[in-house]
């Protein structure tokens, strides 16, 4: 039996399953990705009323997530068996983390509504789990109020302290200043650094892409592996595990298409 195959008989068919349906939503919800020569300069179209995108974006991930919790404390089941991997990763690296301790600290670097506080407690009972999570100020803001047991930031202020794990899950490529973040995120892991959901190339440079989704464009950097692996060693941690998780949406005219992949690092 595979390590993927362990956890799955081990996890609750709610929680084991719901990550699953976080990545679908995501990948089709994506509209159309393309490749963008200007980078980050890259004009983005105008008439779009970014205040009521956003506030329809939260009234959906609240209503996801409302949903859920109400299905973990009925104990549920969510949706069909899935075979997603990067949840049983992120088992086995908070596993992995908790070995001989009682209490855990975690800081998840755009953590969206903290879904991954309760997949936390389910994988890992036992342990008490102090959980952060940094996220747009609106996010958090609606964070606050439907998750209060999660700490919530809004600001790179959540670097100036410790933590056992810091991690991010499909959040690196909206970061323009992606290389100073990943030092700070490095400086505040006790334990670990764990880069979860990467879209990730390898054998040309980092570029940026356009992402269109929900009549919303942005720009997406689809980073180069040498340099994400090069960046956090200069910081200090070492490379333990490099995880691949499967396909990313296609990017027209890319000079290389993408996959998602993970690194787990150490102190």
């Amino acid at each position: 039996m595979t390590p993927k195959r362990i956890l799955q008989t081990l996890t609750p068919p709610l929680l084991w399953n719901f990550g699953k349906a976080c990545k679908r939503r995501l990948f089709a919800s994506v509209d159309y990705m393309a490749y963008a020569p200007q980078g980050w300069a890259t004009p983005l179209p105008g008439g779009i009323d970014r205040h009521a995108y956003w506030a329809m974006l939260i009234a959906r991930e609240r209503a996801v997530y409302q949903r859920f919790v109400t299905r973990v404390q009925q104990g549920a089941s969510l949706l069909e068996e899935n075979e997603e991997i990067k949840h049983a990763v992120f088992g086995y690296v908070l596993a992995l983390t908790a070995r001989s301790k009682e209490h855990v600290t975690v800081l998840d670097y755009g953590g969206n509504l903290g879904e991954y506080y309760w997949l936390g407690r389910a994988l890992v009972p036992g342990v008490t789990l102090e959980y952060h999570c940094k996220e747009l100020p609106a996010v958090a803001q609606s964070g606050r109020e439907i998750n209060p047991s999660v700490t919530w930031h809004a600001d790179d202020s959540c670097f100036e302290r410790s933590y056992d794990l810091v991690m991010f899950s499909a959040s690196m490529q909206y970061l323009p200043d992606w290389q100073e973040v990943l030092r700070r995120a490095a400086s505040s892991a006790g334990s670990y650094l764990f880069l979860s959901d990467v879209a990730t190339v390898k054998g040309v440079a980092s570029f940026v892409a356009t992402s269109r989704s929900s009549g919303m464009t942005t720009l997406q950097i689809q980073l180069n592996r040498d340099d994400v692996v090069n960046t956090v060693e200069r910081a200090g941690l070492r490379l333990m595990r490099e995880l691949p998780m499967g396909a990313h949406p296609p990017v027209a005219n890319a000079p290389e298409q993408p996959t998602c992949a993970g690194w787990l690092f150490q102190r």
